[in-house]
């Protein structure tokens, strides 16, 4: 049986749709955003205080150059942004001729090299892909998916994880961070959506994939062999991603939404949207700097 915990609140907010969590490790805090209404948010655990960037264009991801630059991926592509919220400089332009498309969760990988899933405003099936951004400059890697999502990389930095929301599925790949190529995908786990969707998801230095669920308020941890170890509850269903920080990265912070939920569902949820956290006995994969030497 997995073991159940509980997260606590870090931060009350009203976060319509919470995501994407990094961890500034120079200056323990974390950065996230609420794509939705258009900001990037910035935590620092030290005395619970927060800051806000407020941007012209849905942000779905915030991620530090090796400079501690603002890189996020917005509607439009990704670029280099200023704490002003100016997005001042166009990195990799992505579906610039489609506006039903914007960008979705994205990470790096241990090179430095972006990874950035696209999907619908209207979540159309099939429409969206995973891309990587690097020196060589932008590369569609997977097509023909509708929520790209979650990823993450085992411990031996040989195999990636991914997340297509409605398959309900982890899926792993065969991947070649030296190249940047992803082959022989499979299916890594499968969980039924009637109890939440996978959403986004990190990785700890004891090769567990911990896994947000969005309408399931939880997130789970798997070992690398996929059998399920620990359970984290929350006071809200719309769990959206999760990551490590802290002193010595044993912080389990997770993201929250609200997202269209009407005033009754708000009664029950009072802190939907808000930041939550869990002390736990494993340290997490760092959060990875984005490279921009060569772009």
């Amino acid at each position: 049986m997995p073991t159940i915990l509980s997260a606590e609140l870090a931060l009350e907010l009203d976060c319509d749709l919470g995501e994407g969590p990094f961890w500034d490790e120079a200056k323990q805090e974390l950065y996230f955003v609420d794509i939705t209404n258009k900001q990037v948010k910035i935590f620092s655990p030290s005395d619970s205080s927060s800051r806000t960037i407020q941007f012209s264009q849905e942000v779905s991801a915030v991620i530090l150059d090796q400079n501690s630059e603002l890189i996020v991926a917005a509607r439009d592509g990704v670029f280099g942004a200023s704490r002003d919220g100016t997005l001042k400089t166009l990195l990799a332009p992505i579906e610039p001729e489609d506006s039903s498309i914007r960008t979705n969760d994205a990470k790096c990988d241990s090179t430095g090299r972006m990874w950035v899933g696209t999907m619908a405003f209207d979540f159309t099936p099939g429409v969206a892909a995973l891309f990587s951004l690097d020196s060589k400059g932008l590369k569609e890697v997977v097509p023909v998916l509708t929520i790209a999502n979650g990823m993450g990389w085992s411990r031996d930095q040989k195999s990636m994880y991914f997340i297509d929301s409605p398959t309900g599925r982890v899926d792993i790949f065969d991947c070649d961070l030296h190249s940047g190529e992803l082959k022989n995908r499979r299916p890594f786990i499968t969980f039924d959506v009637t109890s939440g969707i996978p959403d986004g998801l990190t990785t700890d230095e004891d090769g567990g994939i911990w896994v947000a669920f969005f309408g399931g308020g939880e997130v789970r941890r798997f070992d690398p062999s996929g059998e399920l170890t620990h359970v984290v509850t929350l006071p809200v269903k719309q769990v959206t991603s999760c990551c490590f920080g802290g002193k010595d990265m044993s912080e389990l912070f997770i993201t929250t939404a609200r997202y269209a939920m009407n005033s009754e569902s708000l009664a029950r949820e009072p802190l939907a949207g808000s930041l939550f956290k869990l002390s736990t006995t494993f340290k997490g994969s760092k959060s990875h700097r984005y490279e921009r030497t060569g772009t």
